[in-house]
Order: C-alpha cells, then structure tokens, then sequence
C-alpha cells in the first residue's frame, strides 16, 4: 500500500477527498430529529441523493481506475526505463571492456614494436662492429703479405749482393791464378803454354758452371723454403680467420637450453665439410659435461647448412680447410 502511495501520490489524494466528500453528504443527510411523514418532495430529495452517491461512488471507481492504469502504466514505464539503464549499464561495460583490450593490444603492439627497433639496433651495432673487426683484420694481413714481400724482397737483395761479392772474389782469385799461370807459362813453350791455357780455361768453365748450377740449386731451395714457410703462414692465418666465421655462425644458429647461459659450459666441436662448405659431420669431442648443451651446439652446426671456406679455390681443397676443430664458448662468441 505505501509502495502505491509513493508511486502515485495524485491518485491517493483524489480517491481520499472522494471519500471524504461521500461521508460528508451522508453525514449532512441524515436527521437525528423525528420528522414528520415526508411529502411528496421529500421522496425526490431522497431519490436525488441515491443517484448522487451513486454517481460519486462510479466517479471513485472511474478514478480509481484511471489511477490504477496510470500506476500500471507508471510501472511499466519504470521497468523500462530500469531495463533500458542495465542495457545501458551492460552495453558500457562492454565498451569498457572493449577499450580497455584495444589499450592492451595497443600497449603489446608498441612494446613489440620498441623490442624490434632495440634488436635491429643490437643487430646495427653487431655488424658494424663485425664489419669493423673484419677490417682490421684485412688491414693486419695486408701488413703482413707486404712484411714478408719486402722480407723476401730483402733476402733475395742479399742473396745477389752475396752472390756478386762471391763471383768478384772469385774473379779476384781466377784472376789471381791466372797471372801467376800466365808468369809460370811463359818460361815454358808457346806450345805448352797455350795447351796449358785451354786446359785451364776449359777447367775454370767446368767450375765456374758447377758453381754457378750449385749457387743456383742453394738460391732456389733457399726460395722453395721461403715460398713454403710463406704459404704455411698464409695457410694458417687463413684458417684461424675461417675458424673464426665458422664459430661466429654457429654461435648466431645457437639456441641456449634453459639454465646453461650462465654456467660457463663450453665444449670441443669438430666439423667435417664438403667443397662447398656444406656440412657433413658434426661430433662433439670433448663435452661440457651437459648434455642438452652438447646437443644445442651439435644443433646449431647443423643448423647453419654452410659454413665458411675460404675464397681460394686451393685452399678448399686442403685437408685442414675441410676438417675443423674449435671451442664453443658462449662467454666468447655473444
């Protein structure tokens, strides 16, 4: 009852003040006093009133149902408007929920995004510092080729300012001999002398050429040494360069097992490669003493297809161009 007196405060009040006004016309119309027999007249003021409270109680009905289809009406209306609320309340919440994904995604795509400009910065600063190693070490095997072409340029200077000073002295001597001959020959024939004299010449010929074939087979195993001790240095220089790229390679087709980067595990690798640089074989020789690790590093070379070889075809196909043995140490390939 009070719900409906709170929605419908109008409606209570008029059906109140019918009520009051249907007691106040009976109050009014009713005579305490003894009356005489009512006339005629008397009869039609009774009559008037029955109709009247009549029609005051149809108008009481008629209101009251007016107010009843209003609070009916009021009530559906609340409804409504209480559903239309929560749907609005749900419909932003949805929004809210909707938003607030769109924000996440957007945060994730900005950090994945930052994360990919920090590794192509790494990978920038990996490179150019590659390139920048690569550099010098150019720049130090081109010192050394022309350290050991003036080195070879000198020793051949000082094999032929030897081999000058050996012939004048030689000369010097022949020359020596040959006036001392020469004053011997002339107390003897003209005949002999002149036998004497080609004999001689003929002899010093024969040595001068043996000699000079003796000097030449010293000057050219001298250079066959060089050449080879060259070739020897070159080679090795070659293959710790190579070595080099080899362990680089694996190391960037390296995926660490979970819990072994900051161990210090490191393990002895050999390779075994085709022409091309195609790998062939890999074992590891001496284990770090985890296996998984072992295996990663084994995985890694595999994965890497083709290893480095060096740029002269002579070189490729040398056995120690082809068979490599290293270190992997993550510590010192990063």
């Amino acid at each position: 009852m009070l719900d409906i007196v709170r929605r419908n405060p109008l409606a209570f009040l008029v059906a109140a003040l019918l009520h009051l006004l249907l007691v106040a016309l009976l109050v009014v119309g009713v005579d305490w006093r003894e009356k005489p027999k009512p006339l005629a007249s008397d009869a039609k003021v009774v009559q008037a009133r029955v109709i009247n409270e009549r029609r005051v109680q149809e108008e009481m009905k008629r209101l009251e149902a007016q107010a009843e289809r209003k609070r009916r009406a009021a009530e559906a209306a609340r409804r409504k408007e209480q559903q239309r609320l929560a749907e609005l309340k749900k419909r932003r919440e949805a929004e809210k929920r909707r938003l607030a994904r769109l924000e996440k995604e957007r945060k994730a795509r900005e950090k994945a995004a930052a994360e990919a400009r920090r590794r192509a910065e790494a990978e920038k600063h990996r490179l150019a510092e590659l390139k920048r190693k690569e550099e010098v070490l150019r720049k130090r095997q081109e010192a050394e080729k022309r350290r050991l072409a003036e080195l070879k340029k000198k020793r051949r200077a000082e094999a032929e300012k030897k081999r000058k000073a050996e012939e004048a002295r030689r000369k010097a001597e022949a020359e020596k001999k040959r006036r001392a001959e020469e004053a011997r020959r002339k107390a003897e024939a003209e005949k002999k002398r002149k036998a004497e004299e080609a004999r001689r010449k003929a002899e010093a010929e024969k040595k001068r050429k043996a000699e000079e074939a003796r000097r030449r087979a010293e000057a050219e195993a001298r250079e066959r040494e060089l050449q080879a001790q060259f070739e020897t240095e070159q080679s090795a220089s070659e293959a710790a360069r190579i070595v080099r790229l080899i362990q680089d390679k694996v190391a960037r087709n390296w995926n660490p097992p979970p819990g072994t980067l900051d161990k210090g595990l490191k393990c002895k690798v050999h390779v075994r490669l085709g022409p091309s640089g195609s790998v062939l074989a890999v074992s590891v020789v001496e284990s770090s003493g985890n296996p998984a690790f072992d295996r990663s590093v084994e995985a890694a070379a595999w994965k890497s297809r083709s290893l480095p070889m060096p740029d002269d075809p002579a070189l490729r196909s040398r056995n120690e161009f082809r068979n490599h043995t290293f270190i992997f140490d993550p510590s010192r390939n990063p």
